[in-house]
C-alpha cells in the first residue's frame, strides 16, 4: 500500500486462506475485527469461514478465532455484531444449501457466540506465556424472508445492518435489518436484534420492495431511546421511515405508515439512452437530519458523494455534493464515522470510500449544529494499491467519546495544617492517544487494517472534541492554494506583458494596460522589490477588512465557507452580505468589530430584523449569486448582517490606507 510520504497512519496487513466478502469491528472498538467469506457452494475445497482479529496492535493482525462452515453452503456475505461482556454475538448472512433453497427453506440468518481470549492482564500465572485464542460457536439459524413462488430459489441475503450501540448505563438494546436480493420480490425485513436468534415474532416490520428493485445499501439510527430511523437505497431511489418500538410489548409505532421516498434520481429524457442515469451505490446516516450517498455515474464516468439534509415530511434536499477523482470510474464501497461531539453539537465527520481502482480515499467534513450544515468535504488521505485484488467491504471503527479524568479539587488540610494533594490532581488532564480503524477485504483473501490518529480540538480543554483532521490546517491548506494560484495568475501576466512589449510599438494600445493600475505597478517592479510589495498596504487593511471575495466568479460560492468558520451568534466578528450593485452579484466579508461597523453601516439589519418583502429579495439574489438555496432554510441566514450599501468597505478601507 502506497501512504503519503508525511502522513502519520500506519497499517498492518495479512492474508487468510479464503476470499473474504463481510467485515465488522467490535462495536465498543475493543481492538477486535470479525471477518467472513469462502467459496461458497462449489467443488474447488476453498472453504466457508468466520474469523475473529485481533487488531489492537497497529503493525500486526492475529487471528484468535475461527470457525470452519460447511461447504455444501454458500460463503459469509455479511456481518453484524453484538457486544457481550466478553465477547460478541455475531449475526451472519449464509444462504443454506441449493437443495434446502430447492425445497423452499433457506435459514439464511445465522448467530454465533464469540468468547474472546483474555487479555494480557486478565491472564493467571498458569497461562503466561501461552498464545491463548478465543473461541466462536453457533447459535442458531433462522430464516425472516418470506417464501419465492419461483421453483429456483436464488434469494440471498445481501445487506445486514444493526443499529448503532450506544454507551449507557442500562445497556444498549437494538434493532437491525436485512435485505435481499435476486428474488422475483425483494424485501427489506427490519427486526427486534435483542434476541440472538430472532423469530417470527421479532420481526418489527416487511418493507416489499418495487418488482425488479434490490436494497443496495441501509442503514439505521437511533435519535432517542427506542426511536429508530431506517433509510435504504435502490438503484434510483431513496427512502425512509422512523418508528417507535417498545421492546417489552414488541410493538411499533410507524411515522409514517409505510416508507416515505424522500429522492428519486432524475429520470433521463425519451431521447437519452435509459443507462444514463446514476445509480446509488451505499448509504449512510450522519445524523438524525442529513445522511450522504455514494453515488456512481452512469457508463463507468466517475463516483461523487452527496449529503441530503432529511426533513420530517416531504422530500430531502440536497446539501453538498463532491465528485471524486477522475482515476474512480466507479465505487465499490463507502463507511462513515462520526466522531464526537461537542456541547453545542459540533463535529467532525469522517468518510471512506474505496474506488475499483483498489484505492481508497479518505474525505472529512465539519458540522455545524447552529446551522445545521456541512462544510466542503476535505481530503484526508489518498490510498493507492491497498490490495493485490477487488475490494470487497471496507468499514470504520466507531468511536465513542473516552472517559475524560475528574476535575482537579483544591487540596486539603492535614490535621498539623498541612496540605494533601487530591486524588483528582494525580489523575491525566487528558485521555490517551485516540484512534480510529479503517478495514478493507477482498476476494484476493487480505485484510488490510489502516490505524488513524486524533487529536482533541483544543489541546488546552481536557473535555475538547476530536479531529482528525484540524480546521486550521484545512484553512492554511486554503490559503496556500490562493497563494499559488494567484503567483500562476501574476506569473503569466507577466510573460504575457513581455512579449507584449518586446513586440509592439504602441504600448498604449498593449493589453497590458487593462490589468489593474496595482498590478500594472507589481509586475513593473524588480523582482527583489516584488517579494515585499503590498506588506504595509496588506498590515493596514487587515484591521479592517478580514476577508473579502466578489461571489460573481462562476462556482464560487463563499457564504457557507464563510459560516463555517466564523459564528456571529458568539463572536464580536460582523459578516456581512451587501450588494456589489448589479443584478447577478453579492460581496461577502468578515469584519473584526460587528459594533463598528453596525456604525459605520447604519442601514445594515440582520435577517430578524427585516420585513417579509425584504427577505423575499434577499433570497432572490443569494439564490442568483449561488451563495443559498431553499433547502438550507432561513436558520443559517440568523446573525448575518445584510446591507445596501456597497461602498462602506472602499471607504473605510480608503480612509485606513490614508491615514
Amino acid at each position: 500500500m502506497v501512504l503519503q510520504p508525511t502522513s502519520k497512519v500506519s497499517f498492518a496487513k495479512t492474508s487468510l486462506p479464503y476470499p473474504l466478502f463481510a467485515a465488522d469491528f467490535d462495536p465498543y472498538n475493543r481492538g477486535y475485527l470479525v471477518v467472513g467469506g469462502g467459496g461458497g457452494i462449489s467443488k474447488t475445497g476453498v472453504q466457508n469461514q468466520i474469523s475473529v482479529l485481533d487488531v489492537s496492535n497497529r503493525s500486526t493482525i492475529t487471528t484468535i478465532a475461527e470457525i470452519q462452515l460447511s461447504r455444501d453452503e454458500d460463503s459469509v456475505q455479511s456481518l453484524g455484531s453484538l457486544a457481550t461482556k466478553d465477547g460478541l454475538i455475531t449475526l451472519a448472512g449464509i444462504n443454506s444449501s441449493q437443495a434446502d433453497q430447492n425445497a423452499g427453506k433457506n435459514e439464511h440468518l445465522r448467530s454465533f457466540d464469540i468468547k474472546y481470549p483474555p487479555r494480557k492482564k486478565q491472564r493467571t500465572e498458569k497461562s503466561d506465556g501461552v498464545d491463548e485464542k478465543g473461541e466462536i460457536k453457533p447459535i442458531g439459524q433462522r430464516s425472516l424472508f418470506k417464501p419465492s413462488p419461483v421453483a429456483k430459489q436464488e434469494t440471498y441475503q445481501r445487506v445486514l445492518r444493526l443499529s448503532p450501540a450506544q454507551k449507557r448505563e442500562s445497556g444498549s438494546k437494538r434493532i437491525g435489518a436485512v435485505a435481499s436480493s435476486m428474488a422475483k420480490d425483494n424485501e427489506v425485513v427490519v427486526f427486534n436484534a435483542t434476541s440472538a436468534t430472532p423469530a417470527e415474532s421479532d420481526i418489527i416490520t416487511r418493507i416489499n420492495l418495487p418488482e425488479g428493485a434490490e436494497a443496495a445499501d441501509l442503514d439505521i439510527l437511533e435519535p432517542e431511546k427506542s426511536e429508530f430511523s431506517v433509510a435504504y437505497c435502490t438503484d434510483s431511489d431513496v427512502y425512509e421511515q422512523t418508528f417507535r418500538y417498545d421492546f417489552s410489548s414488541k410493538k411499533a409505532e410507524k411515522t409514517p405508515k409505510g416508507p416515505r421516498r424522500i429522492y428519486q434520481m432524475p429520470v433521463p429524457d425519451a431521447s437519452e439512452n435509459t443507462k444514463s442515469r446514476p445509480t446509488f451505490r451505499c448509504l449512510r446516516f450522519l445524523n438524525t437530519e442529513n445522511l450522504i450517498t455514494l453515488v456512481n455515474k452512469p457508463n463507468k464516468g466517475g463516483a461523487e458523494l452527496r449529503i441530503f439534509h432529511l426533513y420530517p415530511t416531504g422530500p430531502a434536499s440536497l446539501a453538498l455534493q463532491k465528485s471524486l477523482p477522475r482515476r474512480i470510474r466507479q465505487a465499490v464501497g463507502m463507511d462513515v464515522c462520526a466522531l464526537d461531539a461537542d456541547k453545542s453539537g459540533n463535529q467532525q465527520v469522517v468518510v471512506a470510500v474505496a474506488g475499483r481502482d483498489i484505492s481508497i480515499e479518505v474525505y472529512v467534513t465539519n458540522y455545524q449544529r447552529r446551522t445545521a450544515t456541512f462544510s466542503p468535504f476535505k481530503h484526508y488521505i489518498t490510498l493507492k494499491d491497498v490490495h493485490e485484488h477487488q475490494i470487497t467491504k471496507i468499514c470504520l471503527s466507531p468511536f465513542h467519546s473516552p472517559i475524560r479524568a475528574a476535575d482537579p479539587e483544591p487540596p486539603a488540610t492535614g490535621p498539623n495544617g498541612e496540605l494533601v494533594p487530591s486524588k483528582a490532581l494525580e489523575s491525566p488532564s487528558h485521555p490517551g492517544p485516540q484512534y480510529i480503524r479503517m478495514a478493507s477485504v477482498t476476494y484476493g483473501n487480505t485484510v488490510v487494517v489502516d490505524t488513524f490518529p486524533l487529536s482533541p480540538l483544543d489541546p488546552k480543554d481536557k473535555q475538547s472534541r476530536y479531529v482528525l483532521s484540524h480546521p486550521s490546517d484545512e484553512t492554511m491548506t486554503t490559503v496556500a492554494y490562493i497563494v499559488v494560484i494567484s503567483g500562476i495568475v501574476l506569473v503569466a501576466a507577466f510573460l504575457i506583458q513581455s512579449f507584449i512589449v518586446g513586440f509592439s510599438d504602441d504600448k498604449a494600445m498593449s493589453p497590458f494596460n487593462l490589468l489593474p493600475e496595482g498590478v500594472r505597478n507589481f509586475l513593473d517592479q524588480p523582482a527583489a522589490a516584488a517579494g515585499g510589495f503590498g506588506r504595509g498596504v496588506e498590515l493596514r487593511v487587515h484591521s479592517v477588512v478580514e476577508d473579502s471575495l466578489p461571489t460573481n466568479i462562476p462556482g464560487v460560492g463563499r457564504l457557507r465557507e464563510f459560516l463555517s468558520q466564523h459564528d456571529p451568534a458568539s463572536s464580536n466578528k460582523a459578516l456581512v452580505v451587501r450588494d456589489a450593485g448589479d443584478s447577478t452579484s453579492l460581496s461577502i466579508d468578515v469584519h473584526p468589530d460587528q459594533e463598528a461597523y453596525i456604525r459605520e453601516d447604519t442601514e445594515a439589519k440582520y435577517w430578524d430584523q427585516m420585513n417579509e418583502q425584504q427577505q423575499t429579495a434577499w433570497k432572490e439574489k443569494l439564490i442568483r449569486a449561488g451563495e443559498w438555496v431553499e433547502g438550507q432554510g432561513e436558520k443559517v441566514l440568523f446573525g448575518v448582517l445584510f446591507s445596501e450599501y456597497a461602498g462602506v468597505v472602499g471607504n473605510v478601507a480608503a480612509q485606513a490606507m490614508g491615514g
